[in-house]
């Protein structure tokens, strides 16, 4: 079992990974403007946490500017799992940004 950290880079292309790996995704966010990073996680994704990290908490910048949206989850089962990731406002319908990424678990 391993810490596989993966960022929009990784998107697109397959990332592999093994049954039991722990995944973290950090993408940018800035929830002032009211855009948030929503999933569309597989059932074989089992999600450990979902949380906006400021930049001030990190000491990299000031109070109230933009942060990160850090997702964890952890492996259940071999195979290819897609997981999609939005960036939009919850009273829009349309994404502004959307990304999909890849992972092949053995």
């Amino acid at each position: 079992m391993a810490l596989v950290h993966l960022s929009a880079a990784d998107a697109d292309g397959p990332t592999e990974l093994h049954r039991g790996d722990t995944v973290e995704l950090r993408l940018p966010e800035s929830p002032t403007t009211g855009y948030r990073w929503r999933w569309r996680l597989p059932v074989t994704l089992r999600m450990l946490a979902d949380e906006h990290v400021d930049a001030a908490m990190t000491g990299l910048d000031a109070p109230g500017s933009a942060g990160e949206r850090r997702l964890a989850f952890d492996v259940t089962a071999a195979g290819l799992h897609e997981l999609r990731a939005e960036l939009a406002r919850p009273w829009e319908g349309e994404a502004r940004e959307a990304l999909t990424f890849v992972l092949h678990a053995l």
